[in-house]
């Protein structure tokens, strides 16, 4: 693009921006304040369920911004943009980053889906309250007390990122501590050592913490039986899934489907 022609967007771009804003100050209707969207997403990031609750129910007499000319349009770019930002919040908070982009993936073709505003709003909070839910249950599980020595703590995150993208892409396997140390360039026993430093839990419960959390989402969202989601996850069989998904949950994969199931016909499915 010839100089010229930036210099005209620029141009035009600001004068719009310009005319905007004036308009706005005008007619008194201005967008709603900053802070709201700060304790929004904070509460995201600290897994703060109350704290998300309070934000989303306070009252401004601003707006919220018009992303498009038509009211449905609108809306859904609103939602893609909270989308967005939540995701980045459970993030810092500790989301795994494939499972944080891959929710709003799912999400935002939902929204793409609908027909009215209600419902695109509904989604999006109930994306919001996902979020902060995931941050929630990693703290409660593992808080993270960083105490490595001789690496800073950004480059021990960054391994540790790198480590959990690995489990996260090979949980339908059988996964080698010793073959993931080799792939992100550590020495077993220094990464097994990080990790239950970093993390509080050895590589190995959280590779099993990981699955369960994968059997749990594919017994509510699934129709798959209960043999076929052992072997999906790496099991030499189903009853060697079930004891561990009764030592981590206190329910039978059977209770746990007819108790948080969302397909009708699972109840008797096996």
């Amino acid at each position: 693009m010839e100089d010229g022609q930036i210099r005209h967007i620029d141009e035009e771009l600001e004068r719009d921006h310009t005319g905007y804003v004036f308009a706005k100050q005008e007619s008194g209707t201005l967008h709603n304040p900053y802070d709201q969207e700060v304790r929004e997403f904070t509460s995201i990031e600290q897994g703060d369920i109350a704290s998300l609750q309070r934000s989303l129910e306070e009252n401004y007499t601003g707006e919220i911004g018009t992303l498009a000319g038509d009211p449905l349009r609108s809306m859904k770019n609103r939602g893609i943009v909270v989308l967005t930002l939540a995701s980045r919040a459970a993030i810092r908070g500790g989301v795994l980053p494939e499972t944080a982009y891959s929710l709003v993936d799912i999400y935002t073709q939902k929204i793409e889906a609908c027909t009215d505003e209600a419902s695109v709003m509904d989604l999006f909070h109930d994306a919001e309250y996902q979020y902060a839910h995931m941050v929630r249950e990693i703290r409660a599980q593992a808080p993270r007390e960083m105490q490595t020595e001789g690496m800073e703590k950004r480059a021990a995150d960054l391994y540790l990122e790198r480590c959990k993208t690995y489990i996260f892409a090979r949980l339908h396997e059988k996964i080698s501590v010793r073959d993931m140390a080799e792939a992100i360039g550590l020495n077993a026993n220094y990464l097994s050592e990080l990790f239950h430093s970093c993390e509080g839990i050895t590589v190995t419960r959280y590779i099993q913490r990981e699955k369960i959390r994968m059997a749990k989402n594919l017994l509510v969202y699934s129709r798959y039986t209960y043999g076929e989601i052992a072997a999906y996850l790496g099991y030499s069989s189903q009853s060697h899934l079930g004891r561990q998904f009764k030592r981590e949950t206190g329910m039978t994969m059977h209770q746990y489907r007819l108790r948080f199931g969302r397909v009708p016909e699972l109840e008797n499915k096996y």
